[in-house]
């Protein structure tokens, strides 16, 4: 395939797989129409989006729908340095996207879980300090991280049937944990499109730096320790 074909596929694909995840979980977080919106059902919708994503995309452009999930692939080689920034660019159109299409069909009276930050705003409980907030963003996405790297191992090759759902499963069960706690983000663009929709940007710094970090930690941490590398080459013989 041209390479500028190939961009072009991988753009479109994590354009629509990001707008399609924030849509369904904007949707999801919404107060009047939903009734009363519990815990598990905010945990469901977040995992089964992303599960929907994947399936619809995975095969495209792996459905990163999120950038740092893009910044793990770059590092162990997984995309190139030409297609890094097409995955981000593509997945911050989308999130303004997806949440933009639930604002237009969703009615002005309805509310969020949280009535003072508006729909789908991630942010921290109240009783937490930002940088506690952070640290449980930083785990979250490392745990998520772990999970994805172990994804793209070719030792790993016989066990990857279903995988969109046990990654949808894994979203989900990280947002029954901690989404109490902070909204269980672990995506910058999940919390940027919601911020922009609604003018909030209070703590929003936790979704960006925390889950960066934590996709560092576990990158690294996969990438020295479960791979081998000679000479800059992934050996997983």
């Amino acid at each position: 395939m041209p390479v500028v074909q190939k961009l072009i596929n991988i753009a479109l694909a994590e354009f629509l797989g990001t707008a399609t995840m924030l849509f369904l979980v904007c949707t999801g977080c919404t107060l009047g129409i939903q009734g009363a919106v519990s815990s598990l059902h905010l945990s469901l919708c977040a995992g089964l989006s992303v599960m929907a994503a994947i399936q619809m995309f995975g095969y495209i452009s792996g459905a990163h729908i999120n950038p740092v999930v893009s910044l793990a692939a770059l590092m162990v080689d997984e995309i190139s340095y030409l297609e890094t920034p097409v995955y981000i660019v593509s997945q911050i159109l989308g999130c303004l996207t997806g949440c933009g299409l639930q604002k237009m069909v969703t009615p002005l009276q309805h509310e969020s879980q949280n009535p003072e930050r508006g729909i789908c705003v991630n942010a921290p409980h109240e009783t937490l300090t930002d940088w506690e907030a952070c640290g449980v963003e930083i785990i979250l996405t490392t745990i998520m991280v772990f999970a994805v790297l172990a994804t793209w191992d070719k030792r790993n090759g016989n066990n990857m049937d279903s995988v969109a759902l046990r990654i949808g499963f894994l979203v989900g069960v990280l947002n029954l944990a901690a989404g109490p706690f902070t909204g269980a983000s672990m995506n910058p663009v999940r919390s940027f499109g919601p911020a922009v929709w609604n003018n909030d940007f209070r703590s929003h710094w936790i979704y960006w730096i925390g889950p960066t970090l934590g996709s560092l930690i576990a990158t690294i941490t996969y990438k020295y320790s479960f791979m081998r590398v000679q000479l800059g080459v992934t050996d997983y013989k």
